[in-house]
């Protein structure tokens, strides 16, 4: 592996700290090549990447609320009368995924196998939530299954559409969920998927869900060897393959600051406790620090993912607080308990057209799931929520 120095790694952390920097309040559309447009999500929120040819469009990612899939689609129409033929999941996040059902069908979805056997193995509300997540197309999707418009491949693939080549580029580990990058030879872009982070901290978890910071650094050494003239991130503003060196320092810094505490002997409670990326300052979810930590602790001595068990649970009360646009909710239950709630694009939602429609003063009802010996540091994963005025 290369760039296993820390004492570089410390050096770019503090050139990075002081380039600090966040997307708009609106998201845009930049073209960054020839028929190649970046879809940067507002506030650091999921982007995607528009490949218009001759023959149709490929739409990497698609957008994290149903209002800003909108807003894609409106984009894309703006620059094109040709049809979305292919839509590209970098990774399986909701973020990421949550608007394919606006595109397809009749768009044919493109996956990793390991993202596709995911979708075979969805529960009810799951399923119900994709046919309904776009209220226009509710008759069209009443019979859809996530998968019946979808292709999977198990390592490289290679899609050739109107004189265009894109990659689609997979790095294994046993622990990669199936994240991949896209990459544009022709022009130098590249959509870098999980790995591409610019000025925000990483999104890993202990149950190894989101990948590792190992299997993280195996995709960047073979990604950076490309030298992305443009690299658009998963979140954040576009960057270039340096962006993708930074985060190879900011893993490496990481580790090596677990490591040391390891060292010392230092149990796992103080070990998070202590955790910081303070070279990074006023990058984006520091709530991460917890699950980095941990993550780390396990990494380091060869542990496998943490297993938990998930308990349902079921509250009814009035929405308090609403933050992200309906993604996080607190809720008084009825019996004067605060409650955080996680609202995912898997949420099956009634009495709101989608999440970002949630307000507080909503009288609400939840099935939610309790993580057993985990932390929720976003709140508590919810399956089914129904509100009214």
């Amino acid at each position: 592996m290369r760039r296993m120095a820390v004492v570089a790694a410390f050096a770019l952390a503090m050139t990075a700290a002081s380039a600090y920097a966040i997307t708009g309040e609106k998201a845009e559309f930049k073209k960054v090549a020839d028929d190649v447009y970046a879809f940067v999500g507002k506030l650091n929120d999921a982007n995607a990447l528009v490949v218009v040819t001759s023959q149709g469009v490929v739409v990497v990612d698609t957008g994290n609320n149903p209002p800003e899939t909108r807003l894609l689609q409106q984009f894309i129409r703006g620059v094109t009368s040709q049809p979305i033929r292919y839509v590209i999941i970098t990774q399986n996040h909701g973020d990421h995924t949550g608007g394919t059902p606006l595109f397809a069908p009749p768009a044919t979805v493109i996956v990793h196998d390991r993202v596709a056997k995911d979708w075979a193995s969805w529960k009810p509300h799951q399923i119900k939530s994709w046919r309904t997540r776009f209220r226009e197309r509710t008759e069209a999707m009443k019979n859809v299954h996530p998968l019946d418009h979808v292709v999977s491949f198990s390592n490289n693939m290679s899609l050739k559409l109107g004189g265009k080549t894109i990659e689609l580029l997979y790095v294994d580990d046993p622990h990669n969920p199936g994240d991949i990058a896209v990459w544009l030879p022709e022009s130098g872009v590249m959509h870098a998927g999980f790995v591409g982070y610019i000025d925000r901290h990483p999104d890993i978890r202990p149950d190894y869900s989101h990948g590792t910071t190992w299997g993280m650094l195996r995709q960047l050494e073979v990604f950076s060897a490309l030298k992305p003239r443009v690299m658009v991130p998963a979140h954040g503003p576009l960057g270039d393959v340096k962006d993708l060196h930074a985060l190879t320092d900011y893993l490496l810094l990481a580790r090596k600051k677990v490591l040391v505490m390891l060292q010392q002997g230092l149990p796992l409670a103080d070990i998070i406790k202590q955790f910081h990326m303070n070279e990074y300052k006023g990058w984006d979810r520091e709530s991460h620090f917890a699950w980095i930590a941990e993550t780390l602790y396990r990494e380091l001595q060869g542990m496998g993912p943490q297993l938990v068990t998930l308990v349902e649970e079921r509250l009814s009360g009035t929405i308090t607080q609403v933050g992200q646009e309906g993604r996080r909710l607190t809720v008084r239950t009825d019996a004067s308990r605060e409650i955080r709630l996680r609202v995912t694009s898997d949420t099956d939602i009634t009495g709101a057209a989608d999440r970002s429609q949630l307000k507080a003063g909503m009288r609400a009802s939840a099935l939610y799931v309790v993580p057993q010996g985990a932390n929720a540091a976003l709140g508590f994963d919810v399956y089914e929520l129904g509100v009214a005025p």
